[in-house]
């Protein structure tokens, strides 16, 4: 369970050149940073503690929610310097990737309502994000738009009708969703009782105009 870590800023710094590169082309330190930034988007800590192949929480992340989904992540490098990434895909691509959980057992039915959670939310033929995180020495920089906007061309390559996400109540990236277009769909109450947050879900279509750009 995971939400976007986006900056709140504004225009993208113009002197910059940027680029995005294929999950597959990343380098393992980058991969790693991956790893590392998926601890700013959700509880990761308790989720990966006790876990079954007995990894450090990071080594555990990289195993289970970076490498299998590579095919899927485009990597957002500024000036060369890897800056952030998303993992995204119609969300029935999702389903056909077998991927192992390590999670301890009560860890792997909370994800289990998850996944039912996202299901009931998002049409299969919907680009689902799945994660998004920026380096912190690149938030507040406008970065954001430059991902949505990749996240649109990914959408209509793949013929999406629209790009649907989740976050957590709690995270400053709910406001910068909210005025990029994105309408709450659906909220998952399961973890409160151990997080005291609840995540919803969002979504937007193609053809919506984000106050943003109004």
């Amino acid at each position: 369970m995971r939400d976007a870590n986006f900056d709140t800023g504004v225009d993208a710094d113009a002197a910059v050149s940027t680029a995005f590169i294929p999950g597959t082309d990343v380098p393992g330190r980058d991969l790693d940073r991956m790893a590392a930034l998926l601890f700013e988007t959700s509880y990761l800590e308790y989720c990966s503690a006790g876990n079954a192949l007995r990894l450090h929480p990071r080594a555990l992340q990289r195993r289970q929610n970076i490498d299998p989904w590579l095919r899927h992540i485009r990597a957002l490098y500024v000036d060369g310097r890897f800056a952030g990434f998303y993992n995204a895909a119609p969300l029935r691509e999702y389903g056909a990737t077998a991927v192992v959980n390590h999670y301890r057992a009560d860890v792997q039915a909370m994800d289990a309502d998850y996944d039912a959670f996202v299901g009931n939310s998002v049409a299969p033929e919907e680009l689902f994000v799945a994660s998004l995180a920026i380096e912190p020495v690149w938030r507040g920089r406008g970065l954001v738009k430059l991902l949505l906007a990749e996240l649109e061309d990914a959408a209509r390559a793949a013929a999406c009708p629209g790009i649907a996400l989740t976050v957590w109540q709690s995270s400053a990236a709910l406001p910068v969703y909210l005025r990029h277009g994105f309408a709450v769909r659906a909220t998952f109450d399961a973890a409160w009782p151990l997080f005291f947050d609840r995540l919803l879900c969002m979504g937007r279509a193609l053809d919506a105009v984000p106050e943003e750009r109004q």
